[in-house]
């Protein structure tokens, strides 16, 4: 070892090992897997955040709605990873580090989790975009996985970005009535609202529905001018008094099948992971229409 007899001399070794080491240089090396949380979660829309940036062997259960095609569509991801019904027997039996809950979670299985010493964080399935990317990153922090939640949210971005693109050569935005059964539509805020509005179409029903949700009548949808009506359910028949409203054939006569959308209402659960999704269907569905509707209007347009 080199023998500094000048103290400043000393005093600059020191500051360059200081520099060049990671942990006092601000770079923070990554846990290794053996290090990191285990996780399980009771929050469906946390499910897919696990599946695409937490490290496999972290993930200790997912929520059984997570292998339900009608509320998810990354069942077949989420068939790799087992599921809890959140008792808190299977819990305390699991012993996980953390569990992931939503604002909608039992608060007394809440208090039990954290009696038994698990944290928990708490992810509120946020309706718009920009909330659950917040969550993304919140989560990524606690599960010790930030960079891969930035990736992940980068990813999402892109994506979100790609199907926007679609619609950003309409000469005119379309104008659509989301359409719920019980004479329900929906308004500013809600996740369907950011879907219309990421696909570069206007939503009618913010003229109908004061906050997140509203009723509209058969008469108010008859007279909205619509380009199209967007619907999460099809029937021909109404299974309920509910679907009355839909299947009604005054409806089905001024809205027909060519002016007729549809999203899976497992697009409509969580914003997030699903709306680049979402966005990219409802995009796809209104583009498609379009060019068949220009398609029919050459074919029939008299000789010159």
């Amino acid at each position: 070892m080199r023998n500094f007899k000048n103290p400043l001399c000393a005093c600059l070794a020191l500051l360059l090992c200081a520099a060049t080491s990671p942990l006092l240089a601000g770079q923070v090396p990554a846990p290794s897997p053996a290090h990191l949380p285990r996780v399980m979660s009771l929050n469906l829309c946390a499910d897919p955040y696990l599946m695409a940036f937490a490290e496999k062997t972290q993930i200790i259960a997912l929520t059984p709605q997570s292998h339900d095609s009608a509320l998810s569509p990354f069942t077949e991801q989420a068939k790799n990873f087992p599921v809890s019904d959140g008792q808190i027997e299977n819990i305390a039996a699991l012993k996980p580090d953390l569990v992931i809950v939503s604002s909608y979670s039992d608060p007394m299985r809440n208090r039990l989790i954290a009696q038994l010493g698990i944290n928990i964080i708490r992810l509120d399935a946020a309706n718009g975009y920009a909330a659950a990317r917040d969550e993304i990153m919140k989560l990524g922090q606690a599960i010790g996985r930030s960079g891969a939640a930035q990736d992940y949210i980068a990813q999402l971005d892109q994506q979100l970005a790609t199907a926007q693109k679609i619609t950003q050569k309409a000469e005119s935005a379309p104008r659509i009535l989301p359409l719920q059964r019980r004479n329900l539509t929906v308004g500013d805020g809600h996740i369907l609202d950011e879907i219309i509005t990421r696909s570069g179409a206007v939503n009618l029903g913010r003229q109908k529905a004061q906050g997140l949700m509203g009723r509209i009548s058969l008469e108010q949808a008859l007279t909205a001018k619509a380009d199209y009506i967007l619907v999460n359910e099809t029937g021909e028949k109404a299974d309920s008094r509910g679907m009355e409203f839909l299947t009604h054939p005054a409806l089905k006569a001024a809205y027909p099948a060519n002016r007729h959308l549809r999203l899976n209402n497992n697009l409509l659960v969580c914003a997030g992971a699903t709306t680049p999704l979402a966005v990219a269907r409802l995009t796809h569905l209104m583009t498609g229409l379009i060019e068949r509707k220009t398609s029919t209007h050459r074919l029939n347009r008299p000789a010159q």
